[in-house]
């Protein structure tokens, strides 16, 4: 397995925030804990300054639904945010989506999935969310927003993965940007699970019921739905040795679904989250990749799509949502926000 520079720092540290590490973790551990207690103590000041309204939250004319996580990446957003995007257009809504400027991947990946949808991306959320008003959006979908409170919002939808189950601690000794407890400001608390079990996800949903009705809490499992070439056409799975290319938060979990798949444990290139890809990057790696089937995500895959014939055998692993808990409940969150607006 190569670990690119830059992702190494952050697969060491992520190794460090789910305890995967021996004594140097717990020497860090006392090192870090003052920051922490800095750190939570800012996010706290914030939340309150938000309250009080010393700070300012821009309100726009049509409805906004935030779709976030309190994790730093892993939750299962941009799928969650294509099926709320093509569910609200179902319901007779013209939805804009909002992503901020790092997710360049996640932007394309929608409009793959939705050609002729309304996806804005940007650094300021309010002046992207404004602008999609004026396009025409009369919901707008803030991606990655609950953090984002200078927006303000209708809905607040808040992922939490199943497989951060057990890990409570907040930047920098943990991968929480605010404590668990601040998911009591959602309106709909979704626990996602892509490798986890349904046990391990329900033990998650047990401790979110400590400060969410149970009837805001739902679970989808993010699963295996098919192969798919670099052009997006499903096509058989790979056989033979695999290579995974990839540069997305927790590569890790995505190495351990390609492995369930494929039969055996693969080789992997991992590169740092919404990595941007070069022609000579690309042209050094299909030398490595000779003789191997190279397998990528789907975010990974509208990158590589613009540097067509250097990468060969690529195969697309899809994923598919799939709701186990709190389908109706969410829709049905969404039908209010329907019926306020008409």
């Amino acid at each position: 397995m190569t670990i690119r520079v830059g992702s190494h720092a952050l697969s060491c540290l992520r190794k460090y925030w789910k305890r995967e590490t021996k004594a140097w973790g717990w020497s860090l551990d006392l090192v870090l804990f003052p920051v922490e207690v800095l750190y939570r103590t800012c996010v706290r000041l914030r939340l309150f300054f938000y309250k009080v309204k010393v700070l300012k939250s821009h309100e726009l004319l049509v409805p906004v639904i935030s779709v976030g996580n309190i994790a730093i990446g892993g939750t299962g957003k941009t799928p969650f945010s294509r099926w709320l995007f093509e569910t609200m257009r179902e319901m007779g809504f013209t939805p804009g989506l909002i992503s901020g400027k790092v997710g360049r991947d996640e932007h394309m990946l929608h409009k793959v999935w939705n050609p002729d949808g309304l996806f804005i991306i940007g650094r300021s959320k309010v002046t992207e969310a404004k602008l999609a008003a004026v396009r025409g959006a009369n919901v707008v979908i803030l991606d990655d927003g609950f953090q984002h409170l200078g927006l303000a919002r209708n809905i607040d939808v808040v992922l939490v993965s199943a497989e951060h189950e057990g890990l409570k601690k907040c930047f920098p000794r943990g991968l929480f940007r605010e404590p668990l407890s601040s998911i009591s400001r959602a309106d709909m608390v979704i626990v996602s699970r892509k490798t986890a079990s349904r046990s391990r996800a329900q033990k998650v949903v047990q401790k979110i019921a400590e400060f969410v009705p149970e009837e805001r809490i739902g679970q989808i499992n993010l699963g295996f739905s098919c192969w798919k070439n670099i052009g997006g056409d499903k096509i058989e799975g790979p056989v033979g040795q695999t290579l995974v290319v990839t540069s997305i938060a927790e590569p890790e979990i995505f190495m351990e679904i390609v492995a369930a798949n494929v039969g055996e444990i693969p080789e992997m290139e991992i590169y740092r989250d919404h990595h941007e890809f070069t022609r000579s990057e690309l042209e050094s790696l299909s030398l490595r990749a000779k003789g191997y089937k190279v397998v990528t995500t789907e975010k990974d895959a509208v990158k590589l799509k613009e540097f067509p014939g250097i990468l060969d055998n690529v195969y697309v692993l899809c994923l598919e949502l799939r709701w186990e808990l709190g389908e109706h409940q969410m829709i049905d969150i969404l039908r209010s926000l329907k019926e306020r607006s008409q």
